[in-house]
């Protein structure tokens, strides 16, 4: 997952003809990776894979010392199905550190199963399934994939919380 010094330009608002304040603000480019990938130490473990969550990682039971999640556990059909796998993923004494909304991606999708259950339940089924709660904040006006130029911000209030698999 590395490249060489090599950074590649987008121009992500080119087509976005609507809320602009001047033409340079649509037409300016971001550049990525945004950082040196070969500055990164080859003892570094990342690993990120494309494909359903739940069956690329279905047999990677305590792999995994951290599972980082953001704006991720709500891209579930079943968000149990989610908390439950990391559960697995994680090695004892792994966390789980996430940063979200609950939008639930597949709400209101026409023959999409979407299970869409409120933050006090996701909290009380992340303890059921074994998991220690270490630390939880409300983090208000978070911004997602958004133009921070655009005259129109959406702006969420997640949940960030870190937990932990129990070493027993």
């Amino acid at each position: 997952n590395k490249t060489d010094a090599i950074s590649f330009e987008l121009y992500p608002w080119a087509t976005c003809s609507t809320n602009n304040f001047s033409h340079a603000d649509r037409i300016r480019s971001v550049t990525i990776p945004d950082i040196d990938t070969t500055s990164i130490p080859e003892t570094a473990q990342f690993g990120m894979c494309a494909g359903d969550f739940t069956e690329v990682y279905a047999n990677d039971h305590d792999r995994f010392d951290v599972v980082a999640a953001s704006f991720f556990l709500d891209t579930a059909h079943n968000i149990i199905e989610y908390i439950e796998l990391i559960y697995n993923m994680l090695k004892p004494g792994g966390h789980l550190v996430s940063l979200g909304p609950l939008l639930y991606h597949y709400a209101g999708m026409p023959n999409q199963p979407s299970l869409e259950i409120p933050w006090e339940d996701v909290l009380s089924i992340i303890k059921q399934v074994g998991f220690v709660i270490e630390e939880i904040e409300d983090i208000a006006d978070v911004p997602y994939i958004e133009n921070n130029l655009s005259m129109v911000s959406v702006l969420y209030k997640c949940k960030f919380f870190v937990a932990r698999k129990p070493t027993s």
